[in-house]
């Protein structure tokens, strides 16, 4: 006869064994990122009890080889070593197309008050490529393209969340400017100061900001259709305070270029560097698993073009971080505190370096405590475009 009691205590046994294994499943799947980065000849570094079938650039993981957790995309990346830089530089985007950043009413030759653009279903943040299968890459081009209608529909071939369509818009004679318009605020390019993260010696490509460059107006990323990244010297500093945010003011000019921008990404900015008189030497590079807190470093130029090291603290680290807040760091330089209160706009992309090794960059200052603020992981800086190859 089966004694109940024991058959009792082996389901409860059972079911407590299946509650731990599901809540060590879902602690496991939300500590692992879903993309994994390792370096050429590294082999995947997952918690104990976990196994991985690798096949494909996808690793699927199994709790004891049996319960599946989920399934992470793998990039192996080839660098090893790269130049830490901390170099103010600015920076000067081209739109690909041209972006809408309002939408504004004009009278048309009745005095009627209309809006063409909105009719027809732009939006702001749409990103215009082609009008009448022309390409459009200026603002120029879409103006010469408008005066010359003759108030007759163009098709224009535009770009909204990543997906691509067409929409049909009528311009009209504006009474207030004796010209064809659609009522569509538009820009072209952006320009700025920030810092420059690392070059790669081996192909002379580049990674700056650790986070991408927005659109003042619509807070979008800007899609890069070519730029420069260019010579800075920092004139002056506005003091970081609590809830006002500080910035470097910085000038630089168009004759003294370092390189091509070729990406704008969550990320960061990326190219190629043409000339660059950087003094550092190369250094390992560390993926987020040699990260701790404690101690650490960055290289930041605050003052003329000079780079110097500041003192810094990682207080913790978000390991399953895809984006570019993975790090909380607090500055402990009492120099750069003095001269700056903390972390302050222009130096998003000094590089944070950690027991020797390049670890990440700074990317944003918290309002409310300027000491503090952000990083990402340079794995992150690298895997987001494929400059490192």
């Amino acid at each position: 006869m089966i004694n109940r009691t024991k058959v009792i205590n082996r389901i409860k046994w059972f079911l407590m064994l299946f509650i731990i294994a599901a809540l060590f499943a879902f602690q496991v799947y939300y500590q692992i990122p879903s993309n994994v980065i390792i370096r050429e000849g590294d082999a995947l570094d997952f918690p104990p009890m976990i196994t991985a079938t690798a096949d494909s650039g996808k690793a699927r993981l199994k709790l004891l080889g049996i319960l599946p957790i989920r399934t992470v995309s793998v990039n192996v990346v080839n660098v090893t070593e790269l130049i830490p830089c901390g170099n103010s530089i600015g920076v000067r985007i081209n739109i690909d197309g041209v972006m809408v950043v309002g939408i504004s009413d004009f009278r048309d030759k009745d005095g009627k008050r209309i809006k063409p653009a909105q009719t027809a279903g732009i939006k702001p943040g749409d990103i215009i490529r082609k009008v009448n299968g022309e390409k459009v890459t200026k603002i120029s081009d879409l103006s010469k393209t408008l005066e010359s209608t003759d108030g007759q529909p163009v098709k224009m071939l535009i770009e909204r969340n990543d997906k691509k369509m067409q929409v049909t818009v009528t311009p009209v004679w504006s009474q207030d400017d004796n010209t064809y318009k659609i009522g569509a605020w538009v820009r072209d390019g952006t320009s700025g100061i920030g810092t420059i993260t690392f070059i790669n010696p081996k192909n002379n490509t580049f990674g700056a900001l650790g986070h991408g460059i927005t659109d003042v107006d619509t807070g979008e990323i800007i899609p890069a259709g070519g730029g420069d990244l260019l010579y800075a010297d920092i004139i002056g500093i506005k003091k970081g305070e609590r809830g006002n945010p500080g910035e470097l003011k910085g000038v630089f000019s168009g004759s003294k270029k370092i390189g091509n921008i070729k990406v704008n990404s969550e990320i960061g900015i990326y190219g190629t560097v043409e000339t660059a008189d950087f003094k550092h030497k190369p250094i390992p590079i560390a993926l987020r698993s040699q990260i701790k807190t404690g101690k650490a470093y960055i290289l930041s130029n605050i003052e003329s073009d000079k780079v110097e090291k500041y003192d810094i603290e990682i207080q913790k680290v978000i390991k399953n971080s895809i984006g570019n807040k993975s790090m909380v760091i607090k500055i402990t330089d009492s120099k750069l505190l003095e001269k700056t209160g903390g972390i302050v706009q222009g130096m998003s992309g000094s590089p944070i370096i950690q027991d020797g090794r390049l670890v990440g960059a700074i990317t944003h200052v918290f309002i409310n405590d300027p000491t503090r603020g952000y990083g990402t992981f340079i794995e992150l800086m690298l895997g987001s475009t494929k400059f490192d190859e």
